[in-house]
C-alpha cells in the first residue's frame, strides 16, 4: 500500500486523443499513411506521422485556479495540477522510393492534419473525434472526464535550433515536424480536502499614533556646549534623540556594537535630553564630530520600540576656542579647535591660510599679515561650512 494514491493516466489520455484525431483527419488520402505516438527514432514501417511529446510545463494561468467542480473552500484553494504539453508532429516517408515521391505522401498526410487542427481545434469531453464507429472524447480517453476545460491543440512555434536539438537525441536524420501545445490538461488532486483548525486572531486595540512634531530649533547652527532647545509638541514619556552621522566623525564609545576594538560605529548618535516647558533641551555628544548638515531625529517610544518621529536639520559649525600664543604674522601657531574636518582654511581678520590636522581638536596654520590691533577675528571654513569668529590676541 503507498502513502500516495496515482491520478488518472490524463497524458496518455491526451496521447490516444491525439492518434484518433489524426487517423480520422487522414482517413480520406489516396495513399495510407500510419500514425503512432512515441519518440523519434523508432522502427520505420512505412510513411507515418509521430507525435512526440518532448515538454510538460506547469499552466501559470491555473495553479491556483480552484475547481468549479467544487468551489472554492479555502483561502488557498485545492487546485488541480494544470499542466500544458508540447508535442512535435513529424513525417517520416518510410523507405526511399526510385522516383523520389515518397515525401508527398506523409506531407498531404501532415496537411490534412493541420487542416482539421486549425478548424476544429477545441475538444470538450463530448467532442467527436472518430466516425465507425463514432466516438467521442470520452469514448477514447477515459481518464480525461471531468477535465476543467476543453482540451485545446494550437501550433507552437518552434525555433529551428530546438527543433535540431530534439532530432539530435535520436538516430535518424531530421525530418519535416510542427509544434503543438495543448492545454488545458488537469489532473484532479487524489487527496480528500481536509479544513484546517480554525485561525486564532489576537484581538489588537488600535489607536492613532502620537507623532512628535518638531517646530523650530534653537540656534539651528550650532556647536559643542552650545546648548539646542527643541520645541516639540506630541511628545510622550518615552523618547529618543537621535542625531545623524556623517563621514569623519570618530566612533561612539556608548554604542554597544559588538568587538569595538575590531569594529566602527554605523548608527546615529544618541544625545542626552532634558524637558522645557516647549520641548527639549540637548547638547552635542563631543567637540570632535565634524561640522556639516545633520538630521535630528525625535521618536516616541512604546514598550522600546519606535512609535512615530520627526525631525530637523541642524548644521554643525567649526569653531576656534584658543590660541597657544598670540598671533604673530609669518609665525606658526597652534589652534584649539571643534569639528574640524581633514581640510579646511582659518580666516585671520579676513585672510584665509590652509590649516593642518594635528589631533581631533587641534590645528596648525601660518599665521598671515595682520592689522596694527590688540585683538583679531579668526574662525574656521571646514569644507563648506564656515563658523562664527572668535576674537584672539595679537602679539605686539
Amino acid at each position: 500500500m503507498s502513502l500516495f494514491m496515482p491520478g488518472p493516466p490524463v497524458i496518455a489520455g491526451v496521447d490516444e486523443v491525439l492518434r484518433v484525431v489524426t487517423t480520422e483527419a487522414m482517413k480520406g488520402l489516396a495513399s495510407p499513411v500510419g500514425v503512432s505516438v512515441g519518440p523519434l527514432d523508432r522502427p520505420v514501417g512505412g510513411a507515418r506521422l509521430n507525435w512526440f511529446l518532448y515538454r510538460i510545463e506547469p499552466s501559470a494561468a491555473y495553479v491556483n485556479m480552484e475547481s468549479p467542480v467544487s468551489g472554492w473552500r479555502t483561502r488557498r484553494g485545492h487546485p488541480p495540477l494544470a499542466l500544458t504539453l508540447r508535442y512535435l508532429l513529424s513525417t517520416d516517408p518510410g523507405e526511399l522510393s526510385a522516383d523520389g515521391g515518397e515525401d508527398d505522401v506523409v506531407h498531404a498526410g501532415l496537411s490534412a492534419v493541420m487542416s482539421a487542427l486549425h478548424d476544429n481545434g477545441i475538444f470538450g469531453i463530448d467532442t467527436p473525434v472518430a466516425t465507425g464507429p463514432d466516438r467521442s472524447v470520452v469514448d477514447v480517453a477515459t481518464a480525461l472526464v471531468g477535465m476543467i476545460e476543453p482540451l485545446r491543440i494550437s501550433p507552437d512555434p518552434l525555433a529551428i535550433e530546438t527543433m535540431t536539438a530534439l532530432w539530435n537525441t535520436g538516430s535518424h536524420a531530421l525530418r519535416l515536424s510542427v509544434g503543438y501545445a495543448v492545454s488545458l490538461v488537469t489532473v484532479p488532486p487524489q487527496t480528500a480536502f481536509v479544513a484546517g483548525p480554525p485561525v486564532q486572531v489576537r484581538r489588537v486595540g488600535v489607536a492613532p499614533a502620537v507623532m512628535p512634531v518638531v517646530a523650530a530649533i534653537a540656534p539651528s547652527t550650532v556647536f559643542f556646549d552650545e546648548p539646542m532647545a527643541i520645541r516639540v509638541r506630541g511628545l510622550t514619556d518615552a523618547r529618543r534623540v537621535t542625531l545623524g552621522r556623517l563621514a569623519g566623525d570618530p566612533d561612539d564609545p556608548t554604542d554597544g556594537r559588538p568587538d569595538p576594538m575590531h569594529t566602527h560605529s554605523t548608527g546615529p548618535w544618541i544625545l542626552p535630553s532634558s524637558t522645557t516647558d516647549d520641548g527639549l533641551l540637548v547638547r552635542l555628544p563631543n567637540d570632535t564630530i565634524v561640522a556639516g548638515q545633520r538630521a535630528l531625529v525625535v521618536t516616541n517610544l512604546a514598550d522600546g520600540l519606535p512609535a512615530g518621529s520627526g525631525h530637523a536639520m541642524v548644521t554643525l559649525v567649526p569653531v576656534v576656542v584658543s590660541a597657544s600664543a598670540a598671533l604673530q604674522a609669518g609665525v606658526d601657531v597652534t589652534l584649539t579647535v571643534q569639528h574640524a574636518t581633514a581640510d579646511g582654511e582659518v580666516f585671520f581678520g579676513g585672510t584665509s591660510v590652509p590649516y593642518a590636522v594635528l589631533t581631533p581638536t587641534t590645528v596648525k596654520a601660518n599665521v598671515p599679515p595682520l592689522p596694527a590691533t590688540g585683538t583679531v577675528p579668526v574662525s574656521l571654513r571646514a569644507g563648506t561650512i564656515s563658523g562664527p569668529a572668535t576674537p584672539l590676541a595679537v602679539a605686539p
